[in-house]
């Protein structure tokens, strides 16, 4: 049995693979369309890959959304300790030279409730400058990674590492303060390799002895200046439009097939549906485009045999209530559980699924796990079993709490209308706007704000919405951090955390531990059903529908072709669809 457990599958699993066709029968874009890399060779190969959302830096001060693909495609220029295998989505080995298990002697269970693992890396990895990777730049990772005042995409797998040491440039020892069944499958989200030859000084200088992390984040490394180990390497940076990242022909696992990757930025998705079928975008990784545009664009596709559309299983999507009575204008009437509960009746999340799902079945999120999870019969169709839709239920629960319609037809107490403001990203509007029309039908004073997108990273402002919030985490059991009460947003932590909503409550945190140290499936499966149960007494968040992943490659781009199914959204902390880029070409 190893750490991870064998039990574990993909969160992104085909559903369905096209062949499909661009407007104009050309293969791949042109060169000539990046400002970048105006003067291409003629045999010199280049991709452009889309982005629905701004990139202003790289690495660990990165936000933790996964809206736009903004952490679907880092895998083209960073690598972490593991990876995911291509078809089956298990963990795999990327910088390290295998998995460490209890057989190979890799994990360890001591006397006193600690797990001992020990990381061989290879020793063939270099940083993209040519530097030797080795055990030394992972101890200041950790260094980084611990320390509250550097905001890190994925708190929870650090908080349990109680100590780390390098007995060799090539091997690097974590003691865990308990057994954790991600031991051997920790990714970029969790713990993104650090150069430390380029940083360690800086660190030691600015944070350390100056007390200011601002300046460290600050440094052209972050922007400008980043260097990594991915096949790719950052050549040209303009924030907030594309970057270019050049191949490294000396990469690990064998030089990349293409040579340049040109990341575009946009704030439309339409834009880059557009750019699909004109020609001057390649491919979009998942979270970029909506299912009903790629539902559009697979039709149009399908009559030139140009490409293809894959769907997978993507982000766990829900209403996030704020329990936070500081923020600005908070929304008093959300922490009477009797107003969760009708708001969550009065949601017809069949109808909402399938229009948001462009029609595509199966999506209606009835458990905190996908169903193709292999612990998704502890907690099948509970949330339809407990809240099924129903208007009259919906009604005569808000006004048990209070609230009975006024001559206007809006709910009131008396003193003050049932008002909630629900805010969502531009790429949500339309599904906000759903919620927002069926919570009125029973009254409810509902009021859509949109998130620009300037703001959609901007941390300290997304955790501050008064009512709810229409968003969405990864796969699997990724949604367990956005209730976590270490996961909350602070000015101690940067407002990095994932709990948004900051409902924080010491059973849920017992239960969640309890999950994460059983090594056994069964044990797992039944913790989780806990964790289920009481989220689904308290309503912390309103589950919505499993979203689907769409993933583009125009033809004659080889991405995706024998390794979708292996992939996950950015939201599992190892194995994005970008991880084989080294593998991607151009045929014709």
């Amino acid at each position: 049995m190893t750490a991870h457990l064998a039990y574990r599958l993909v969160g992104a699993t085909v559903l369905l693979a096209v062949l499909a066709s661009a407007c104009s029968p050309s293969g791949p874009a042109n060169p000539n369309s990046s400002s970048v890399d105006q003067q291409p060779s003629a045999s010199r190969k280049v991709l452009n890959l889309a982005l629905n959302t701004v990139i202003d830096g790289f690495s660990v001060a990165a936000s933790s959304t996964t809206s736009g693909g903004g952490l679907s495609y880092i895998e083209i220029h960073s690598q972490a300790l593991f990876t995911a295998d291509k078809t089956t989505g298990r963990p795999i080995p990327r910088l390290v030279s295998e998995l460490p298990t209890l057989q190979n002697g890799g994990l360890a269970l001591s006397p006193d409730g600690k797990m001992v693992a020990t990381y061989k890396l290879r020793p063939d990895v270099k940083w993209a400058d040519g530097v030797p990777f080795t055990s030394q730049d992972l101890l200041f990772t950790y260094k980084t990674v611990t320390d509250p005042n550097i905001p890190i995409i994925d708190t929870g797998p650090s908080k349990l590492m109680e100590s780390v040491s390098a007995p060799d440039d090539h091997t690097f020892v974590i003691t865990w303060g308990e057994p954790y069944y991600m031991a051997d499958a920790i990714g970029l989200r969790a713990f993104w390799p650090l150069p430390a030859h380029l940083l360690a000084d800086q660190y030691t200088n600015l944070v350390e002895n100056q007390k200011d992390a601002n300046a460290f984040l600050a440094l052209p490394y972050w922007s400008s200046d980043y260097v990594h180990i991915g096949p790719f390497k950052l050549a040209v940076f303009t924030p907030q439009v594309e970057a270019a990242f050049d191949v490294v022909p000396d990469y690990f696992l064998g030089r990349p097939k293409v040579d340049r990757i040109v990341v575009k930025q946009y704030s439309d998705a339409g834009t880059i549906v557009a750019g699909l079928l004109a020609g001057a975008i390649d491919l979009t990784v998942d979270g970029v485009i909506q299912p009903e545009q790629a539902l559009e664009l697979k039709r149009r596709w399908d009559a030139d045999n140009g490409g293809k559309v894959y769907f997978g299983v993507g982000t766990t999507q829900f209403v996030s209530i704020q329990f936070d009575s500081s923020v600005p204008g908070y929304q008093t009437a959300l922490l009477d559980k009797r107003v969760r509960q009708g708001l969550y009746h009065a949601i017809d999340r069949e109808a909402y699924s399938d229009t948001v799902a462009g029609g595509i079945p199966n999506t209606v999120a009835n458990a905190m796990l996908p169903s193709d999870d292999p612990l998704y019969s502890y907690v099948k169709d509970a949330w339809n079993v407990r809240y099924p839709f129903d208007v009259s239920r919906a009604e005569s629960t808000l006004e048990q709490a209070g609230w009975r319609r006024g001559p206007d037809g809006v709910l009131t107490n008396g003193a003050d209308r049932l008002h909630v403001e629900t805010r969502a990203t531009v790429d949500n509007e339309a599904r906000a706007s759903i919620i927002g029309d069926m919570w009125k039908r029973v009254g409810v004073d509902t009021e859509i704000v949109m998130v620009p997108a300037v703001r959609v990273r901007d941390r300290e402002y997304r955790q501050q919405f008064p009512g709810g919030e229409i968003t969405a985490r990864g796969s699997h059991d990724a949604i367990l951090t956005r209730l976590e009460c270490s996961e909350q947003p602070t000015p101690q932590n940067r407002f990095s955390g994932n709990n948004r909503g900051h409902w924080c409550t010491p059973d849920y945190e017992r239960l969640v531990t309890q999950y994460r140290t059983n090594l056994n499936e069964d044990g797992r499966g039944q913790a989780f059903k806990g964790i289920q149960d009481l989220v689904l007494e308290e309503l912390p968040i309103l589950l919505l529908n499993t979203a689907v992943s769409p993933v583009v490659a125009r033809k004659g781009v080889t991405a995706f072709e024998d390794d979708f199914p292996g992939g996950s959204e950015a939201g599992r902390i190892y194995g994005t669809y970008s991880r084989n880029a080294h593998e991607w070409d151009i045929r014709g």
